[in-house]
């Protein structure tokens, strides 16, 4: 089984200070296109910014963890993207957290794992690849952290794993359970076997009259004259 890691992509983005914080404000921003966010590093005071939304989805949806705030006159700042906020009913993004970082201090971050070929397995036994595990929390060097971490499933057969232990991260330190499933191939679902319907004939039980005696009738017209 082949792992490998693909390294962190150069990036940037473009932000500038934020001089106000009120809710007219704010919602002003978001309507414009531009998201409130905040940078804070440790020991530093923290600094209101303004980011482009459209820019801040596409780092988003990046496998970039790691990348350049650019503050034009105010110079530049690595940092991680620490929390995003979102309207609990419609998705939208309210606001950003970003967290400067030090080249020389180590940092966890969460990698996407990419699962890489066909399991034999899954072609010439009919088995299904599950993906438990699409992520994994590692701990490096900003420059060190990479885009993703690529495992190669193409010998799993029927029955066979992964565990998080079995990954090859190379410079970076796997926080995440070494324990935990990664992928594996099951057995192919089985189909219960159709069978037509039997028809079943249901004979109609054939009740004679209840046959009032003499007596009983007799009883009954005495009753009726009352």
């Amino acid at each position: 089984m082949k792992k490998g890691v693909s390294t962190m992509a150069e990036a940037a983005l473009q932000v500038e200070k934020r001089q106000k914080n009120t809710k007219s404000y704010l919602k002003q921003l978001r309507k414009s296109g531009k998201i409130p966010g905040v940078y804070y590093m440790h020991g530093k005071d923290s600094i209101p910014l303004i980011v482009n939304e459209k820019e801040l989805r596409k780092l988003l949806t990046s496998n970039i963890s790691v990348f350049t705030l650019n503050f034009g006159k105010g110079g530049r700042k690595s940092c991680v993207i620490r929390e995003v906020q979102r309207d609990p009913v419609k998705g939208n993004i309210l606001h950003v957290d970003l967290m400067g970082v030090k080249a020389t201090e180590k940092i966890v971050v969460k990698v996407p794992i990419h699962l890489v070929g066909t399991p034999e397995g899954v072609k010439t036994e009919g088995g299904i690849l599950e993906h438990h595990l699409r992520e994994v929390e590692v701990e490096c060097l900003p420059k060190e952290i990479p885009d993703s971490i690529e495992v190669d499933v193409s010998s799993l057969k029927i029955g066979d794993s992964i565990l998080v232990k079995d990954i090859e991260p190379g410079n970076v330190e796997i926080v995440t359970d070494k324990e935990h499933l990664l992928a594996t191939v099951v057995p192919p679902a089985v189909m219960p076997e159709v069978t037509p319907a039997e028809e079943v004939e249901v004979e109609e039980e054939l009740k004679e009259p209840e046959v009032i005696g003499e007596k009983e009738r007799d009883q009954q017209e005495k009753t009726a004259e009352k």
